[in-house]
């Protein structure tokens, strides 16, 4: 007696295609979907990063009669300098003294060129940076130089003079122009009308961007910045509600009124 066998069934070519077809609208759902995910647990990461290192500050300060951590290059707020790199040794002591880490102060947006961060001072002056910095994955605000009579004091949108905070006890006084300590790693030449470029983290993306000089305009934009606070908090800060100051006609930063 003779068997017959079933044949399989097979997909058609019609059919194949349809389920291709599915697949990448799925894929193009949900690939966005995914990197917003991503881009929110880098902003969740760096506010705890912020917040340990304001913690870090925070225990310094408790130490040395309310004084913040020297931002300043050299050590001495009166000197000028410019705002995007900090004291080495003053990084170097909260690292070895109270446990601040690398990852610690390392924008979620930046990781992926960590090895351009904490280099040890240059060995040569420019007009931009003077040895004794170095740089952080973040932006620090305290004890910075800010001077009357000098291309290097920053600048608000209104001309005054953006005041950095020395001492915790500075919040809410004239000594102190807004409660921002940190924010997440940037520079802005592009709208300062200087020639840098610009360095952007938290696109949408999520990945920093660097703007190459020439550009007219800032593209893509960062959705915002994590800022900490001299009260120890962090928060996410959409770009929109920043303000800037600007040093030397060349560069901006951003910081937030809170």
């Amino acid at each position: 007696m003779r068997t017959y066998r079933t044949p399989k069934k097979a997909f058609t070519l019609i059919e194949l295609l349809v389920v291709i077809s599915i697949i990448a609208v799925l894929m193009g759902v949900m690939l966005p979907a995914i990197s917003r995910v991503r881009e929110r647990a880098r902003r969740v990461e760096c506010i705890s990063n912020i917040r340990q290192c304001l913690l870090m500050g925070g225990m310094y300060a408790s130490d040395n009669n309310q004084k913040l951590p020297v931002g300043n290059i050299w050590g001495d707020e009166t000197r000028e300098e410019g705002w995007l790199d900090v004291s080495f040794k003053m990084a170097l002591t909260l690292a070895v003294q109270y446990g601040a880490t690398e990852e610690m102060a390392m924008c979620k947006s930046w990781h992926f060129e960590k090895d351009q961060y904490f280099y040890e001072p240059p060995a040569v002056n420019d007009e931009n940076f003077r040895v004794g910095g170095t740089r952080l994955g973040y932006n620090y605000y305290g004890a910075r130089f800010d001077q009357p009579g000098s291309i290097y004091s920053p600048k608000m949108a209104d001309g005054k003079i953006y005041k950095s905070p020395s001492k915790i006890s500075d919040l809410g006084t004239e000594r102190c122009t807004s409660p921002t300590l940190m924010t997440c790693f940037h520079w802005d030449s592009i709208t300062a009308g200087g020639s840098w470029g610009a360095k952007i983290p938290h696109t949408r993306g999520g990945k920093g961007v660097y703007i190459e000089p020439g550009s007219d305009k800032i593209s893509p934009k960062p959705e915002g910045l994590v800022m900490g606070f001299l009260d120890n908090s962090a928060a996410w800060v959409k770009w929109e509600k920043l303000d800037w100051i600007e040093q030397a006609g060349t560069n901006r930063l951003y910081f937030s009124r809170h």
